[in-house]
């Protein structure tokens, strides 16, 4: 038996909640792909986790990683680029790039494992955590969601860099590109909502 503390097991039964949501409705999320029997297992921890609760999982699991966002932007961003770009005009935009993505990154990396951990232990109840428990395995895959999310992060702040360093030199206007890219992703959230709801009528 793994030797997962209820916690860890209930932020991993959260998790699952929502991906099997997501593997139901027959989309896929890039970057996160299982084995089956890593599904099955998944959609087992995801049992006991109601609707609702999964729903108040994520508006507090939303709140505590706003908060410490807003606590890392003005309590770590924030005085750092005051020390090291003391005169604004000539900060270089390589070094200004670089500390927002280490910024980003240190943000994201530790505020949402502290948000989701907090979250979990706040709404996971005694009833729900006594339905959860521990397979062999259940460490394996947490270790697995977490490597996965580690490096989606790591992916998006490493593009971060580059992006912003383009932006500055061909001296692009970012609002209408900005402006495109929130309505492709709206069109292609729609036609994956579309795509999955016909899946599902064919499905027997």
């Amino acid at each position: 038996m793994d030797g997962m503390t209820s916690s860890a097991l209930a932020r991993l039964a959260f998790w699952a909640k929502g991906m099997v949501a997501i593997s139901d409705g027959r989309m896929e999320w890039p970057g996160f792909s299982y084995t089956d029997t890593e599904w099955a297992r998944m959609r087992t921890l995801s049992e006991p986790i109601g609707t609702g609760t999964y729903q108040l999982f994520t508006i507090v699991n939303a709140v505590i990683f706003i908060t410490i966002a807003a606590l890392g932007i003005f309590g770590v961003f924030l005085p750092l680029a005051t020390v090291l770009f003391p005169v604004p005009a000539e900060t270089s935009a390589l070094k200004f790039s670089l500390l927002l993505a280490a910024c980003a990154f240190l943000i994201i990396g530790l505020g949402l494992p502290i948000s989701m951990r907090l979250s979990a232990v706040l709404v996971a109840g005694k009833a729900v955590r006594a339905t959860l428990i521990t397979a062999p395995g259940d460490e394996a895959l947490a270790s697995k969601v977490s490597w996965q999310i580690n490096r989606i992060m790591l992916i998006m702040c490493g593009l971060l860099v580059p992006g912003i360093l383009l932006f500055i030199a061909y001296d692009i206007e970012a609002e209408p590109i900005i402006t495109a890219l929130k309505w492709l992703a709206i069109a292609l959230m729609a036609v994956s909502t579309l795509a999955g709801i016909r899946r599902q009528k064919k499905s027997p």
